[in-house]
């Protein structure tokens, strides 16, 4: 059964950008939740992504060539390192504009903490904030 979710023939394919940038966020949404569920960090999730990107491609290479060769996946995994480079190379252009975007970001989520302690009373109906200011305890 197909659906949105269709792979494109090939990277000239009119569609592949839209697809990639589909899955990618699918993907990434998945890993997110896993990571939030088990409580691991951005940057173990980082290896652990890119340990299955690795394995992904051998295995791509064994099941999708002919005749596979040891030669052949060394060669194909040299493919890799030059590809992952360019990705690398890629984000380094953009480094400004990434962490512009990280600090807004986090500093809307630290202005939603603010509002969220300026809210009033607690559900005690006392106010944690006035307590804590005060050296009391809740």
């Amino acid at each position: 059964m197909a659906d949105s979710y269709d792979e494109p023939e090939n990277d000239t394919d009119d569609g592949y950008d839209a697809a990639f940038d589909q899955h990618r966020a699918a993907l990434y949404d998945m890993l997110m939740e896993y990571a939030d569920e088990h409580d691991l960090s951005d940057s173990f999730m980082a290896v652990l992504a890119s340990d299955i990107g690795l394995s992904l491609r051998m295995v791509a290479y064994a099941s999708e060539t002919e005749k596979p060769s040891v030669g052949g996946l060394r060669l194909d995994l040299d493919r890799y390192a030059r590809e992952m480079g360019d990705s690398v190379r890629d984000a380094k252009k953009y480094a400004a504009e990434f962490i512009a975007e990280a600090k807004a970001a986090q500093e809307a989520e630290g202005e939603e903490g603010d509002e969220d302690e300026e809210a009033g009373p607690d559900d005690d109906g006392s106010d944690s904030k006035d307590d804590e200011t005060n050296g009391r305890p809740s």
